[in-house]
């Protein structure tokens, strides 16, 4: 049963209104785009790989939770998915990467080798493996939990592999994964179902989704660098009109009620994580500070202060991901 699905991480959503907002004279904009691509492609990877373990469907009771995050010590681990069985935990890092590689140990390396020849090192799955079993183990612990934890790297296509000497850690295909999952005996069961019910409905009461907003803050763009303006959903342009009770929007005469929305999502995700009345004016170009109050009563934001001092602040990040 999956306790957990993976969703679409914030800081790709962030990238993607930023790449919106920028002039495409923009000095920054390639090297933001070829992040979105990354990025984009590390998720696809990862939905990949939970596509394919749909397939595995075990008669033994278990549980799977994909794109978990948990803090063991004041330290972070987040794990790309995790399937607990009766007699053991397998967390599997889900990887995206079209180029020939080199997995080795003795030393860790994990090296990507492109069509031209060019070798880059990267951070090897193994180490990033062994990193968050070694938390995962002590979280469990607290709990007193003591059950085994396997490691699987799991690539999402079928490219160049050379592997050596690795030991402790499965490396796999995602399509080979729900064949090696059932060769896997499950005896001496150490959880019950309903141990495992509990323990997956507590990762998930201690998942913390990892917020990257602000993103300018960790950025070398500045605020007065993006563009303001309600974004028309038909034509793409920046700067719809309130006219009539309604947004309008002038080249492609497309209207609607609700899409200073997304403006309001740019503003959090890109500047800020307060809004003050006279900045949602600034950032969808109203005028009109009653209709602006009236608009912004309405989006699911949480008020806080009084008259001249107050602002509004997400509820929580589920609603900045919803709104």
């Amino acid at each position: 049963m999956i306790y957990k699905q993976r969703t679409i991480p914030g800081k790709l959503q962030g990238l993607k209104a930023l790449e919106k907002r920028l002039s495409t004279n923009h000095q920054e904009l390639k090297s933001i785009q070829r992040e979105i691509y990354n990025r984009r492609a590390g998720f696809g990877g990862e939905q990949h790989f939970d596509k394919k373990m749909t397939e595995f469907q075990p008669l033994y009771p278990h549980a799977i939770l994909h794109g978990i995050c948990l803090k063991q010590n004041g330290i972070f681990f987040e794990m790309d998915s995790i399937l607990i069985t009766p007699a053991f935990i397998i967390i599997f890092e889900a990887k995206n990467i079209g180029e020939k590689l080199i997995l080795s140990s003795n030393p860790t390396q994990f090296i990507k080798v492109s069509s031209d020849g060019t070798r880059k090192g990267l951070t090897s799955p193994v180490a990033e493996l062994e990193r968050k079993a070694f938390h995962l183990i002590e979280w469990l612990l607290e709990r007193k939990i003591k059950i085994p934890i396997r490691k699987v790297v799991a690539f999402a296509y079928s490219n160049e592999l050379t592997v050596t000497d690795i030991k402790g850690t499965k490396i796999a295909f995602a399509y080979e994964i729900p064949a090696y999952l059932r060769t896997l005996t499950v005896d001496t069961p150490i959880l019950t179902k309903i141990k495992i019910r509990n323990l997956a409905n507590e990762m998930v009461r201690y998942h913390e989704e990892y917020n990257p907003f602000p993103i300018l803050s960790t950025m070398k763009i500045t605020s007065a660098e993006i563009e303001t303006g309600v974004i028309c959903p038909n034509c793409s342009r920046i700067g719809m009109q309130w006219l009539d009770q309604k947004w309008t929007c002038p080249p492609c005469k497309y209207t609607g009620k609700t899409e200073h929305q997304d403006a309001i999502k740019d503003w959090f995700m890109l500047i800020n994580s307060k809004m003050t009345n006279r900045q949602f004016r600034y950032f969808t170009k109203m005028q009109d500070r009653n209709i602006a109050t009236r608009l912004l009563a309405k989006s699911s934001l949480e008020m806080r202060g009084e008259r001249r001092n107050s602002y509004y602040i997400m509820k929580d990040e589920k609603t900045l991901r919803d709104i």
